[in-house]
């Protein structure tokens, strides 16, 4: 089975293609605004260099948020033409939790996921890891940074996600997505209630 996973809410470009839960391709970089300048040609790159085309792939799994606002719409909107016009399932993925998976089998360990957003804020959640996923501690959430890092003191947190120290893996993403059913009524999770 192969799985193309992209990603583009963060400061983070992520593209990455799995076969039968190995990993064939991967692109990781920081960006300053222009994942929709990148993200095509890294998908390109690496379609070439594993003499894949799209439609090669079983199904797709795409970061959903929260995140940048153009960001969001950049990965979600290729992930879904994809999908549509190939008819590959198509699969969504919490952008906090992506930026966890490389933790996941870790039973056990309370994770702090805060990445950066608009100002002082950031897009926050705690996890518990239970060897097969995570059980929610605090769910998704826009607060102040000052807010989040008093959440977090409340909690023994073992690790600590930010955009400075992510933990993906793509081996582990397929663990926390979510079948897409209705491609049209997909919408990216902004999660700005607080700004």
């Amino acid at each position: 089975m192969r799985i193309m996973i992209m990603d583009t809410s963060s400061e983070y470009l992520i593209v990455s293609f799995l076969e039968d839960n190995k990993l064939i391709y991967e692109y990781i970089a920081p960006g300053k605004n222009n994942h929709s300048d990148n993200l095509l040609k890294m998908i390109e790159e690496g379609l070439k260099q594993n003499n894949l085309e799209v439609k090669d792939f079983d199904k797709i799994i795409c970061g959903g948020g929260p995140g940048a606002y153009t960001g969001l719409r950049v990965a979600l909107t290729v992930a879904k033409m994809f999908a549509w016009t190939l008819n590959l399932p198509l699969y969504i993925v919490s952008s906090l939790d992506l930026m966890a998976t490389k933790y996941l089998a870790e039973d056990g360990k309370v994770i702090a996921i805060d990445m950066k957003a608009k100002k002082d804020y950031v897009y926050h959640k705690i996890i518990k890891c239970n060897g097969n996923g995570y059980d929610e501690i605090e769910g998704e959430v826009f607060l102040e940074k000052v807010e989040a890092d008093k959440n977090n003191n409340k909690y023994s947190v073992d690790i600590f996600i930010s955009n400075d120290h992510i933990g993906y893996d793509a081996t582990g993403v397929e663990k926390v997505a979510r079948r897409v059913e209705n491609i049209d009524l997909l919408e990216p999770n902004y999660l700005r209630e607080g700004m």
